[in-house]
């Protein structure tokens, strides 16, 4: 054990400040009594310290990151030479305990249940142990065994196997495992895996005692895989229940691992052919003769054995490459076997296309049903004497068209009017101009420019009078039109109404022809 632990604490534990030693190192059993508060933030500080320091291997037996053995060798780790040994450390141990963050090590590998499972009614043997122990009747099984010691024991620090296991699902989770091949491995593949992960995050390297408290964890606690002694079998995340090893699975194992040793002995004669090749090059200009041709001999070997290896390689990815294409098939004839059994419960539900029949037939009538309801709730409710007279439909229509055409006439009156106030004040505007040009110098250029002023003026005049004697004579026939349309519609009103007065045929409810206009 290196004796700087409580270095390495000051400078990596936040808690472990140099001011906060004096606490840390006082009696924990005084402070559990007098000082509640501050017994359990030094608990807390101390169990987060010994998670730190077996991660990093701080700790007594340095053989695994994940137990810590509590002993005298422990104290003596992390004494201080100013505060001496951390009195009542085991109250710390006895706090973890109770709070499942440490656990016996046979407890844990033996334990067939999660250790996150809880019960919430005790068993009676766990009251009765309580009550006795309360009564000083049997031991407390304390850690804190005597002023200066600890009681021996292998403690699992749970702790630290939950930050491995972050490291591991995010390992599962970057590599994807779709497939069954992705998602198995070997015990050995596993541990150089992992440990090439953690190396990136923390020191840890895995010892085969810490393989097998690991394995236990992510399989019984975590539900992460399922291993036996040579293969390990990753879960998916849709999986509740252990998915067991089968001979398929032992076998694709046993054939990456063969892949992977194949490359690695490529590589490795890669690596040698290239050494010797230089190694003769070096000889023939040294003028060695012998040593340039032993250094060819085992060359020569060398390339032997690497066109062995990778025709042996190339048949193993081969037959690999088959596996994957087979596992792949098994899980689509999987899925299409169990869609098969959809369809053909879903199909039983249906009945059959005679069932579909009956049921569009059924659908149809009811149909039909609801529509000659419609029908006769949309008759009238007084038998049909309440119907719309044609007649007057039809004298409404045609004094609506003469209300409209009344409308458009009286419209392009005024658009009349508008055009000749307009041309009325352009000839204003044009006989002013004339009497302001008739007051300028008689120049030579001036007459001539009036001469074709006045000509040109003349034309306009001619055109002027021209467009309002059309504007007024289409606005007085206008006018006449809607006078004689206005007596027209006063005397067909006077009419109608004496022949209403003189015709008996009125009272009768005959109807009178009309007489063409």
């Amino acid at each position: 054990m290196s004796p700087s632990a409580l270095e390495w604490l000051i400078q990596h534990e936040p808690s472990f400040r140099k001011t906060r030693l004096p606490s840390l190192y006082s009696d924990l059993g005084v402070q559990k009594n007098s000082n509640p508060e501050g017994f359990s933030a030094n608990v807390t500080a101390w169990t987060s310290a010994l998670t730190r320091l077996a991660l990093a291997g701080q700790l007594p037996p340095e053989q695994s990151h994940f137990v810590i053995q509590t002993s005298d060798d422990l104290l003596s780790a992390l004494s201080s030479p100013i505060y001496g040994q951390p009195s009542g450390l085991g109250y710390v141990i006895d706090e973890a305990v109770r709070h499942g963050k440490m656990i016996e090590q046979k407890d844990f590998m033996a334990s067939e249940k999660s250790i996150y499972h809880r019960s919430w009614i005790p068993s009676p043997w766990a009251i009765m142990k309580w009550g006795l122990r309360q009564a000083g009747i049997v031991g407390s099984g304390s850690y804190e065994a005597s002023s200066g010691r600890l009681r021996s024991g292998d403690l699992v620090v749970v702790p630290a196997l939950e930050e491995l296991a972050r490291h591991v699902s995010a390992m599962i989770k970057e590599r994807g495992l779709h497939s069954l091949t992705d998602r198995i491995t070997s015990r050995e593949s596993f541990v150089r895996d992992l440990n090439s992960t953690l190396e990136k995050n923390t020191p840890i390297r895995l010892s085969e005692q810490d393989l097998k408290l690991v394995l236990r964890y992510l399989s019984r606690d975590k539900n992460l895989l399922t291993y036996d002694s040579h293969t390990i079998k990753f879960h998916l995340p849709t999986t509740s229940s252990p998915d067991p090893i089968t001979h398929e699975d032992r076998s694709i194992a046993t054939l990456k691992d063969l892949i992977t040793s194949l490359t690695n002995q490529t590589t490795s004669l890669d690596s040698r052919i290239a050494t010797l090749q230089s190694t003769a090059q070096n000889a023939v200009k040294q003028g060695n003769k012998t040593s340039a041709l032993s250094a060819l001999r085992s060359k020569k070997l060398a390339e032997s054995t690497l066109e062995g290896r990778l025709s042996t390689l190339h048949q193993l990815e081969q037959v690999y490459t088959r596996i994957e294409d087979a596992v792949d098939q098994v899980q689509i004839i999987s899925v299409m076997e169990s869609s098969a059994g959809v369809l053909k419960s879903l199909n039983k539900k249906i009945g059959g296309v005679e069932r579909v029949d009956d049921v569009l037939e059924s659908l149809r009538t009811e149909m039909e049903k609801v529509d000659e309801v419609s029908g006769v709730i949309s008759e009238p409710l007084d038998g049909g004497k309440a119907a719309i007279g044609e007649e007057e439909v039809d004298e409404e229509f045609e004094e609506m068209e003469r209300e409209e055409k009344a409308k458009r006439e009286e419209i392009a009156a005024e658009a009349t009017r508008k055009r000749l106030a307009e041309l009325e004040d352009l000839e204003r505007e044009r006989k002013k101009q004339q009497q302001q040009q008739q007051k300028q110098p008689p120049e030579k250029y001036q007459v001539d420019a009036q001469d074709h002023t006045q000509t040109q003026s003349q034309i306009e005049d001619a055109a002027l009078e021209e467009e309002l004697s059309r504007s007024a004579d289409k606005l007085k026939t206008l006018d006449l039109n809607m006078d004689l349309d206005s007596k027209m519609r006063s005397r067909s009103v006077e009419g109608m109404e004496q022949g209403q007065e003189n015709d008996p045929r009125q009272t009768s409810g005959e109807r009178i022809p009309e007489t063409a206009s």
